[in-house]
């Protein structure tokens, strides 16, 4: 019944709209008044299980599930366990091409033609193809699963 209207918890929906899992905690802690007025509830006590409409998710990515789930790629800059952005691209190329025009915005030209080296940051699942840079910031690209 919560299903069909259109409720889901915060990880559930980061994952319907093909975001990392704490996307939707991470937005709303950031940014609480981006949220569309009367979209997000919380329940319990304590931490409790905050929860989302499909329309407040619409309006906080800009996106409806459909459109979120045809983007297949998704370049992410990360400090920390933080996501500062996200982007998405239809293209692993459109992908590759963004996440080394952030890297260029970030470090001085001369250091990115001698200093970046591209590699997998998650040696073991090889998903998250990147570069770390100073001061704990990640910026990848990944498929979305």
């Amino acid at each position: 019944m919560i299903e069909e209207m259109g409720i889901m918890t915060f990880p559930e929906a980061s994952v319907c709209w093909k975001k990392e899992r704490s996307y939707v905690m991470q937005q709303h802690t950031k940014y609480p008044d981006k949220f569309l007025h009367r979209s997000i509830d919380k329940i319990g006590i304590g931490k409790g299980t905050w929860l989302i409409t499909k329309k407040g998710m619409e309006h906080l990515t800009g996106k409806i599930e459909e459109q979120a789930n045809k983007e297949t790629w998704v370049v992410v800059v990360q400090q920390g366990t933080n996501i500062i952005d996200e982007k998405s691209c239809s293209s692993e190329a459109a992908a590759e091409e963004l996440m080394k025009e952030l890297v260029s915005k970030r470090v001085p030209e001369s250091r990115v033609i001698q200093t970046i080296n591209y590699t997998y940051l998650d040696h073991v699942n090889k998903r998250n193809y990147g570069v770390r840079l100073p001061g704990g910031v990640m910026i990848y690209c990944k498929q979305n699963a």
